[in-house]
């Protein structure tokens, strides 16, 4: 029986243990949802990175780089954060760097398991589809806001975790799993209105975002679950 845990900040990374494990790295607002929308646009691959001064450099090696730091796009960038920047015709068929203030922060510091998936609600099926295949253990990894535990994140691995327990080969021992799944029944009611009162969320609306938001609650609207291998994320068969 594989077992279902979840981390809520990559603060707390270093209490669970994942190296033989599917990791699932989750932010919702944006990194993740603009993964998956770069990869569905037919980006080849992209290459997540920590600091500032990391996509500095790639960029200077010709890369097209995305980098935001607190939802703005740093100026040397291509891209910021936003998914509405990664269209077909920016990004097909080009490999990207990209940072974020939390998740190529999250993805970097869990990179050491089984497998790394990337997953958003807008791939949510196709992220549960991958881990029954993959029949490991899996950790979910709440990139979360500055080190600190953040509402979407969390709803997203109480509603993958409800997606997996309904699967014979999975089971979960964790408070944490079970609070999220408590969460997740509770939200489900309105989940874009109870998600449109996260810290986050309001952040990005003072920011002039609202429409990424209303974008990244898009529940399984692609089949792409981005993977790590090596130092880049790729799309199997891609």
């Amino acid at each position: 029986m594989n077992r279902i845990d979840i981390c809520f900040s990559p603060a707390l990374l270093s209490q669970y243990e994942h190296k033989e494990s599917v990791v699932v790295v989750t932010d919702v607002f944006r990194a993740t949802t603009t993964i998956c929308t770069a990869f569905a646009n037919g980006c080849k691959d992209i290459i997540p990175v920590a600091t500032e001064a990391e996509a500095l450099t790639y960029k200077g090696m010709g890369y097209l780089t995305g980098a935001e730091h607190s939802t703005e796009r740093c100026s040397f960038a291509d891209f910021g954060n936003s998914p509405a920047e990664y269209s077909v015709a920016r990004v097909s068929g080009k490999s990207l760097v990209m940072k974020t203030t939390n998740g190529t922060i999250a993805i970097k510091g869990a990179a050491d398991c089984h497998s790394l998936l990337i997953g958003a609600f807008v791939n949510l099926q196709a992220v549960a589809m991958r881990c029954k295949e993959l029949d490991r253990d899996v950790l979910i990894v709440c990139s979360g806001s500055d080190g600190r535990i953040c509402l979407e994140d969390s709803l997203f691995a109480g509603a993958l975790t409800s997606l997996l327990l309904a699967e014979e080969n999975f089971s979960t021992a964790s408070d944490g799993a079970r609070i999220a799944v408590a969460l997740w029944h509770q939200a489900n009611r309105d989940f874009s209105g109870f998600l449109m009162q996260s810290e986050h969320a309001q952040k990005l609306i003072r920011h002039g975002f609202r429409a990424d938001l209303t974008y990244c609650l898009r529940k399984s609207i692609f089949g792409v679950v981005p993977e790590l291998k090596g130092d880049k994320l790729i799309v199997r068969n891609s």
